[in-house]
């Protein structure tokens, strides 16, 4: 008897298993999302920012303003940062800097160069880094640090406004 349900049970399974998998969908893709599909991630596959260079250079999708992604814990913190035709001013608590962007490559990759010289005696370890971007809305900003160094501190931030 046992051998007798298992064989139907594994007629059905095989039956049901075989009906699914045919040549019936005329080389057409499905448009729908399936069902665990979230609404961010359709947004994010239809967005035109998530590709590396949906609007053009890091340079021209830099442009506007810009805030930290952490509070400032020092004088030496960034907290805003702002980029227009290649101008830039960055401001801290204590930070009060100006510099340009320029562009820039490595290893085939866009990546500009961004000078920056800040008021008074400290930049924070500042002065010269790299810009990137993480889609429109995302901006870090790689410091090169002292001579010597192993590297200086990374700002990073999100789009203001």
């Amino acid at each position: 008897m046992r051998r007798t349900v298992h064989m139907a049970v594994t007629s059905v399974i095989l039956g049901l298993v075989v009906s699914g998998c045919g040549g019936g969908d005329d080389g057409k893709k499905e448009s729908k999302p399936s069902g665990g599909a979230t609404k961010a991630t359709q947004a994010a596959q239809q967005s035109p920012s998530s590709g590396p260079s949906a609007r053009g250079t890091i340079m021209e999708r830099s442009a506007g303003s810009w805030k930290s992604i952490v509070a400032a814990k020092s004088a030496d913190d960034l907290e805003t940062l702002t980029v227009a035709d290649g101008k830039v001013t960055a401001k801290g608590p204590k930070l009060d800097c100006t510099g340009t962007l320029g562009p820039g490559r490595k290893g085939g990759e866009d990546e500009p160069s961004l000078t920056l010289s800040c008021k008074g005696d400290s930049d924070g370890g500042r002065g010269q880094g790299t810009v990137g971007m993480k889609g429109d809305d995302a901006l870090a900003i790689n410091w090169k640090g002292p001579e010597g160094g192993f590297g200086g501190p990374v700002d990073s931030f999100r789009r203001a406004g």
